[in-house]
């Protein structure tokens, strides 16, 4: 527990200081997706590249699927839970989309990273990893179509595939045929990595600065529903599907806690770009990224108690 205790203040302090540049102004507007880039497209390719080339052979990656299988299984009952929850609440076509993809997919990166190394240690990282893969592919190839045909957005161009999903999926690939990179290499991408934890809670505490200022949150139907997704149905589903296909005891925690993460950050970016309701995506994950400091200690509990 003095773990779960540590990572919240750990997590807390960041992310105000985040807060604090962007009310300050030294952080603008304009800024914040230069930062989102940073992370998405520089500093977690790089950390993908270190932990998964660093850690992972062939054996090992093999060892792995059942977690892998636990993760994607997980999502897509989720998914299947969410759609007819929502539309048994009667949410409009805007909001429906957005409140699927807020049931089903976790903010795997920008927040559970961060929280896996804090509670874990840097060995797990590579199960979180594999709970991005599943998370992210379903997101683009179940939960982005869903918000363009409940949003109205016109079909448009196709959207390239998040650089990250593509940097694991070739290292997974080298993996495979035992390619070993130049130290150099590597530690310039263990370098480059590090900047993953800082970036993403100093980009989250300044877009959550950016919505107290704006005062755009308001309490919505869905908003319960989709918390208890975020915090208690996807976690659940994920520890059923675990006795499905069984792991390793810390595999199986990391997964979990992974599972329990909440809204993705870029749920209001793509909910306006499809159509959506943008503000209700932002409120949703506000809302689920505060609540998120409450339930890491208990997270802990139950794994330390319970499982």
């Amino acid at each position: 527990m003095q773990n779960a205790f540590t990572a919240v203040g750990c997590i807390l302090l960041i992310g105000l200081a985040g807060a604090a540049v962007y009310l300050l102004g030294w952080v603008r507007d304009e800024h914040l997706p230069l930062l989102s880039d940073l992370v998405i497209k520089v500093a977690l390719p790089c950390m993908i590249v270190n932990n998964v080339l660093g850690q992972y052979t062939p054996e090992s990656l093999a060892e792995n699927l059942p977690a892998l299988a636990s993760a994607l299984l997980s999502v897509l009952l989720t998914l299947l839970i969410a759609l007819p929850l929502g539309k048994a609440l009667k949410l409009p076509g805007p909001r429906l989309g957005v409140f699927v993809v807020m049931f089903a997919f976790s903010n795997s990166i920008f927040i559970g990273v961060p929280v896996s190394r804090a509670l874990f240690g840097e060995a797990v990282l590579p199960y979180t990893l594999l709970y991005y893969l599943a998370n992210t592919s379903l997101f683009w190839g179940v939960g982005f179509p869903l918000m363009r045909k409940y949003g109205g957005a016109a079909a448009g161009q196709r959207r390239k595939p998040p650089v990250p999903l593509v940097v694991i999926l070739i290292c997974f690939l080298l993996v495979l045929v035992r390619f070993e990179p130049p130290q150099f290499f590597m530690d310039a991408c263990g370098y480059l990595g590090d900047l993953v934890t800082p970036l993403s809670l100093l980009f989250t505490g300044a877009v959550m600065a950016r919505m107290v200022r704006a005062r755009t949150f308001r309490w919505e139907k869905g908003y319960l529903a989709a918390t208890l997704g975020r915090f208690i149905v996807c976690p659940a589903l994920l520890l059923l599907c675990a006795l499905i296909f069984p792991m390793g005891d810390m595999s199986r925690d990391v997964l979990m806690v992974q599972a329990g993460m909440p809204v993705m950050t870029q749920t209001a970016l793509v909910a306006a770009s499809t159509g959506s309701d943008e503000e209700y995506a932002a409120g949703g994950t506000a809302l689920t990224t505060v609540l998120s400091l409450g339930m890491i200690p208990l997270y802990m509990l139950l794994i330390e108690r319970v499982l």
